[in-house]
């Protein structure tokens, strides 16, 4: 598992972050308060892109060049999730009023 993320170039993590940010700020819409929508738009593909990031380390790689890297990656892949998912939620705010 920790070779198939340590695989992951900034393209297709920022592919995976994008439809995985999407996909739990879509399911979030319907299931939570509508208040939090916008809130979520900016925890989700940050939690999401910091947990995809930091998870070769978890599963036991050297930390210490993950941290040298780790605004170059996070920093992207959170706004390549952040942009689809305020799509996503102002999609559901036009279809669905408070």
């Amino acid at each position: 598992m920790r070779e198939l993320i340590e695989s992951l170039s900034l393209g297709t993590g920022a592919v995976l972050i994008a439809l995985a940010s999407s996909g739990i700020v879509w399911l979030l819409c319907f299931v939570g308060p509508a208040a939090l929508r916008k809130l979520w738009v900016v925890v989700v593909p940050l939690v999401v892109a910091y947990c995809l990031y930091w998870s070769p380390v978890w599963l036991g790689a050297d930390s210490s060049e993950y941290s040298a890297w780790a605004f170059a990656f996070i920093v992207p892949w959170f706004l390549a999730g952040a942009i689809p998912s305020a799509g996503i939620v102002w999609i559901v705010q036009k279809r669905r009023p408070k």
